[in-house]
């Protein structure tokens, strides 16, 4: 079970705990990699258009997700619920109210950004589009999920005795998901529909979490060359049918079909599965790996804002100095994905991207830093 205090999928308190602790460290480090790198309209991964992000890599949140979930936890219901609302709400409401009095500051500046500081943006929207104060708009995915493990906990005490069968679960799962795309394809995907759906959509891909620790795992043993193969296999086969894989899951459209995009989900999971654990053996303990994939609630949440940090630098330089004379004032306060690079370079691209991951993992350490010598633990 995920705690979200400090990362989108799983705590770092959770990962130490877990035996395979840096696969799931690394996986998550690897699922913010490419949202922070889809924002930047770049497929540094997408392993040559292969395995495109936005094919599956908030599924693959969602089944990092399920796989700390313990089953049977629906039996203390109302307890759950009350730790996840703590876990996974307190701070994202904390940090909404911090970007809703932002946003409104940087309007009297000329920003055009964000919608306005009211109670309908600090309570509702995050359960509608999550994009109220657009700073943090990557974060919409945090009230998601916590709508999907209320509904997993629910469903699982409506399904009773049911509910240990994993594979039956999954089933149950899976046709509410198709449900949902069929409510999307219908045009149901706005206003109250889209919290409905989304949640729909996402749910069968929090239960392959839960069913890959519970009963695949230790199944997980086909040699690379045959399980990379196949999956390369499946996902050109699907290039060459034609069928466009992208989809939205933050607006719920762009599903090309009830079936497709599980399939997208799945095999983009399973290729990046399969990858962390190669790459956690190789990185051992990696403090730095380590810290990512547990914090990347953090980077989530800040990553636009730190972008726009950036380019307040290059502003400032362009205003008070002869550098960077083609930065344009005018996209920077009205359009939020304006990058500039300077000369024109493309390499400037990586930089944005490390910059995007770094400054909100140095801001949670100096938070975690500050916490720290306020509430010293007690030396046993």
């Amino acid at each position: 079970m995920p705690d979200m205090k400090n990362t989108a999928p799983a705590s770092g308190k959770q990962i130490k705990e877990n035996a395979i602790n840096m696969q799931f460290a690394v996986l998550s480090a690897l699922g913010m990699f490419f949202v922070v790198d889809g924002h930047l309209n770049n497929s540094y991964l997408d392993i040559g258009g292969l395995f495109p992000y936005y094919s599956f890599h908030m599924p693959l949140f969602a089944f990092i997700s399920g796989y700390f979930f313990r089953p049977g936890s629906e039996a203390g219901l109302r307890a759950y619920a009350k730790r996840k609302a703590v876990r996974l709400l307190g701070p994202y409401m904390v940090y909404n109210l911090v970007y809703g009095i932002i946003t409104q500051f940087l309007h009297g500046a000329g920003f055009a950004f964000g919608g306005s500081l009211n109670l309908h943006n600090l309570f509702i929207e995050p359960f509608m589009t999550g994009h109220q104060f657009e700073y943090n708009l990557a974060a919409w995915f945090v009230p998601a999920l916590f709508l999907v493990e209320m509904a997993n906990v629910f469903l699982r005490r409506i399904l009773g005795k049911a509910a240990g069968n994993e594979y039956a679960v999954t089933a149950v799962y899976m046709g509410i998901g198709i449900g949902g795309i069929s409510l999307a394809l219908s045009g149901r995907y706005g206003q109250g529909w889209l919290t409905l759906v989304r949640m729909m959509f996402l749910l069968p891909c929090y239960q392959w979490g839960t069913l890959y620790r519970q009963k695949l795992e230790e199944k997980d043993r086909v040699p690379g060359i045959w399980y990379f193969g196949g999956l390369m296999i499946i996902q050109l086969g699907l290039a060459v049918w034609g069928r466009p894989l992208i989809y939205s899951v933050a607006f719920c459209n762009g599903f090309t079909g009830y079936i497709l995009p599980y399939i997208t989900a799945a095999t983009g999971t399973a290729f990046w599965l399969r990858v962390s654990r190669t790459a956690a053996a190789a990185l051992k303990d990696s403090p730095a790996v380590r810290y990512f994939g547990s914090h990347t609630y953090a980077v989530m949440m800040h990553h636009i804002m730190a972008l726009m940090a950036l380019k307040t630098v290059f502003a400032a330089f362009a205003k008070y100095t002869p550098l960077f004379s083609g930065f344009s004032f005018e996209q920077y306060k009205a359009d939020l994905w304006y990058c500039y690079f300077p000369k024109d370079l493309p390499q400037f691209r990586i930089f944005y991207l490390l910059w995007a991951i770094t400054l909100p993992l140095v801001f949670q350490y100096i938070l975690d830093w500050i916490r720290q010598r306020l509430n010293p633990r007690p030396r046993v």
